[in-house]
């Protein structure tokens, strides 16, 4: 007579423990991945009654060869959120600045500058900058950056400077 439990076993089974323990280890990655993969930067998007948050900036300014980079973004109702090297959090642009950065912008006219504008000269020590509004992306770099953008990148650089924690 056959035992007909042992024909039951579970497909694990026949696995080593070694094997077991790798798949295991696998899942396990795999749901601490999942599970942080929602914490990016951008804060939650409401609808119904809420209105919509509309991407009003996205900048990203890398110092040389290094593989980090700061990210700021801001929305149009001023809610901002930050990715730096050391921190990561969110605030709120008070009116007076969000009506001096939606000046800024509107003044760069995005529409007409090209997509990049890089350094005359290679520089290891460059910052590189990336800056999205309004559909377009600008990417440029120290030595490269066209008179349009120079008063949007300084102005986002004091609003890093002086809502975040030690930039």
């Amino acid at each position: 007579m056959h035992n007909d439990h042992a024909r039951k076993r579970s497909p694990l089974a026949a696995l080593s423990s070694r094997s077991r323990a790798g798949i295991i280890l696998f899942f396990s990655c795999l749901v601490i991945l999942s599970s942080i993969g929602g914490c990016v930067t951008r804060p939650p998007v409401h609808s119904g009654n809420h209105t919509v948050q509309k991407l009003l900036v996205d900048y990203t300014r890398t110092e040389g060869n290094a593989a980090f980079g700061d990210r700021l973004v801001i929305f149009d109702n001023g809610q901002a959120v930050y990715s730096l090297r050391i921190a990561k959090g969110e605030f709120t642009l008070p009116e007076d600045r969000l009506s001096e950065m939606k000046r800024l912008l509107s003044a760069a006219d995005f529409p007409s500058l090209a997509s990049s504008y890089p350094a005359p000269s290679p520089g290891a020590d460059y910052f590189s900058y990336t800056i999205t509004h309004d559909g377009k992306t600008v990417k440029t770099e120290d030595g490269g950056i066209p008179d349009q953008l120079k008063a949007v990148i300084s102005r986002l650089d004091a609003i890093l400077s002086d809502y975040t924690p030690l930039t």
